[in-house]
């Protein structure tokens, strides 16, 4: 005997609830409907005992449980309780009042069992699989009846399945309301969200006995393992195959589907879609190709940055030197001339340099971080000892970095003195200053470019970024050089004219010119930097390594669609075969279809005999429609003789169903196996 429970009604709104208001009339309609057995009531934070009672006698050939739903520090929890407990849940209730006045608050487990005497007694439920989800059932909390919370009859079975897992417990979650702006009330999206448990009574102890054996826990009243009922019919939790002819309803039971589960927990290959290949595979190409791109800017993260900061430092010395070099040759002239000039030595003065200490403000920066990283350090042997090494280099390098600061601070005040009295002396003898020129930064920026246009020289070549082989097929990722001035356009995505300026150096390896003029461009924009150095070259090849054919690209954009779903849950397939041989659908697709059914639920529509042939899903599915226009949907183990109409009743044979919807019925499927016999005499 099985009996029908759900663990998890809200009667009364919180401040952790969306409001609504309280309809006896409608909870009496939904455990009528449902034929359900036991019901709990968990309101969020709180117990009203009043409520309890009104429901107790309205509902009085079901079992009612009183229970509560807590944010506890470890995650969420719904807790039933036996009827004995009520007293001690309003006086619990009432000090949550007291202590939680916003939607984020939470209590520990150790406050639970303070401020709870009853604790013991429950039956806990922990939400699996949600952000707010537990990850490990707490010490204190291990001695209770204690089970995994699921939001569909999907994720009960994964649950089910994974012997690690708590044992899963599926609730509706619903509000008890004839209004409810977050459509918690609809009962035909609540059919599926109840638990049933093998057991003859729904006493409170039979049910917490049962608890502890998943495999008296089921989402069906006949207890079958890996099935999920949509709609009122049973498919599997594994791989489906949908049959029928046009115009029968496929497609609208896999909107059925959807309409059970989030956009998140499915992935979907609409009809036709395979069909439009070109538009997914370029697709494709350009994330393949960005990915490359980003994966090899990554790898010259710190010289790019060093040549950006290059580009945006406009010191002019380099320009300047020859006015610089006549400026002194003009400077010697007139201090020969000057009577005066003896007097005024500090006039030959040149100014200090400043010693450049950024590097070492960085240096100092990035040791701070590390220091500052206990989880790093955490991870390391001996590290007291490691970390005081760390510090005393910080430590020196500190005070080296402030002896350095401190002598530019006084060479900077000296060289004002020196600007100052340069200015004086020039008013009174007419002998015109120097211009401003640092010979050590000229050379340094002359070493500088020496070496960007080696690095880039070294790195702007065809560079293998990727080579992947998919089901018969290889994705080649290159990143190239640049071969013309209309191919730099259109990868760009400009019209500016890039030829003479920028092309004519980059050809011949002058990247300094290059980057120089690059910068002045309109279409210059520093984060795409790397994109202007080398163009994504992406190709798809057959196992030969020969471009692939248009419908060899057919098959291998489903293939990367189908490699993409893998880590769905749920997979919807209308119709796969178009524009795909026999042959390729019995070598690949049908192989790639059962290896996903492995780890995901899989519903594929087909008209190709072939792939629903040899595919041997799990369950069969085969949708009809009589002369009303009315849908009929009938499904069954496809080993099984026989399928279902699980709504009416009705069974049929599932050759004869299925022979009419993959051959037109009996007689063609005769006739082709003649003509076949034909051509082999």
């Amino acid at each position: 005997m099985v009996q029908k429970i759900d663990f998890h009604l809200h009667t009364i709104a919180s401040i952790k609830d969306s409001d609504f208001i309280f309809s006896l009339d409608w909870l009496r309609n939904y455990v009528g409907e449902m034929e359900l057995d036991a019901i709990a009531i968990t309101n969020h934070d709180l117990f009203d005992k009043e409520n309890f009672e009104e429901i107790t006698v309205a509902l009085d050939k079901v079992k009612v449980y009183p229970g509560i739903e807590l944010t506890l520090d470890v995650g969420h929890v719904n807790i039933v309780f036996p009827i004995d407990c009520i007293d001690e849940l309003l006086t619990f209730s009432d000090w949550l009042s007291q202590i939680h006045q916003t939607q984020s608050d939470s209590i520990t487990c150790e406050q639970l069992c303070d401020q709870l005497p009853c604790w013991e007694k429950g039956i806990y439920i922990f939400e699996l699989g949600k952000s707010k989800g537990i990850k490990k059932v707490p010490d204190v909390l291990s001695s209770v009846v204690h089970v995994g919370g699921v939001p569909n009859q999907l994720r009960f079975n994964i649950a089910h399945n994974n012997p690690d897992s708590l044992v899963p417990c599926l609730f509706s979650d619903a509000h008890a309301t004839d209004n409810d702006t977050d459509n918690r009330n609809d009962i035909q999206k609540l059919r599926n969200k109840q638990t049933y448990l093998q057991i003859d009574s729904c006493e409170w102890e039979d049910i917490k006995r049962c608890l502890y054996n998943r495999n008296k826990v089921s989402i069906n009243k006949e207890n079958l393992q890996d099935v999920i009922n949509i709609n009122g019919v049973n498919i599997s939790s594994g791989l489906n195959l949908v049959v029928g002819k046009r115009g029968t309803g496929k497609t609208h039971f896999l909107n059925k589907i959807k309409e059970e589960y989030s956009e998140d927990e499915y992935y979907e290959i609409k009809q036709f879609e395979t069909a439009r290949a070109d538009e997914y595979i370029e697709k494709q190409r350009k994330e393949q190709g960005l990915s490359a791109l980003h994966s090899w800017q990554g790898k010259y993260k710190n010289q790019f940055l060093k040549i950006k900061n290059y580009l945006n430092n406009n010191e002019t010395e380099q320009e300047n030197i020859e006015c610089f070099l006549n400026d002194v040759k003009r400077f010697a002239n007139e201090m020969a001339r000057s009577e005066s000039s003896q007097k005024y030595l500090l006039f030959k003065e040149t100014e200090f340099e400043l010693s450049s200490i950024e590097y070492i403000e960085t240096a100092l920066s990035n040791i701070k971080e590390v220091i500052e990283k206990d989880e790093i350090w955490k991870l390391l042997s001996n590290s007291v000892q490691k970390k005081n090494n760390f510090v005393d280099v910080y430590s020196e390098l500190r005070n080296l970095y402030i002896e350095f600061r401190k002598d530019n601070e006084i060479k900077k005040k000296v060289n004002k003195i020196m600007t100052e009295v340069k200015s004086t002396v020039t008013a009174r003898t007419g002998i015109s200053n120097v211009q401003e020129c640092s010979i050590n930064k000229i050379i340094h920026r002359q070493q500088l470019e020496k070496k960007i246009n080696e690095f880039l020289n070294g790195i702007v070549t065809k560079s293998p970024q990727k080579n992947e082989r998919l089901h018969g097929y290889q994705i080649q990722v290159n990143l190239v050089p640049y071969e013309s001035a209309s191919q730099f356009q259109k990868e760009i995505g400009t019209k500016e004219a890039v030829n003479n300026d920028l092309m004519e150096a980059y050809k011949n390896k002058d990247f300094i010119t290059f980057l120089n003029n690059l910068k002045c461009k309109k279409f210059y924009n520093e984060a795409n930097f790397a994109e202007y150095l080398v163009r994504k070259e992406v190709k798809l090849l057959d196992s030969d390594g020969v471009p692939a054919s248009g419908g060899q690209a057919v098959g291998f954009a489903l293939m990367l669609r189908l490699n993409e779903a893998k880590n769905k849950p749920i997979i919807l397939i209308d119709e796969p075969e178009s524009s795909l041989d026999n042959a390729y659908i019995k070598s690949e697709l049908n192989s790639e279809l059962k290896q996903l059914a492995r780890n995901s639920m899989v519903v594929v529509i087909t008209h190709n005999s072939t792939l629903g042939t040899l595919l041997e899903p799990d369950y069969l599915i085969v949708t009809s429609k009589d002369n009303n226009g009315n849908y009929s949907i009938m499904s069954g183990e496809f080993s099984s003789s026989k399928i279902k109409d699980s709504i009416n009743g009705l069974e049929e044979k599932s050759h004869d169903k299925f022979i009419e919807a993959m051959e037109s019925g009996i007689d063609s499927y005769t006739k082709k196996g003649e003509i076949y016999a034909n051509l082999n005499s």
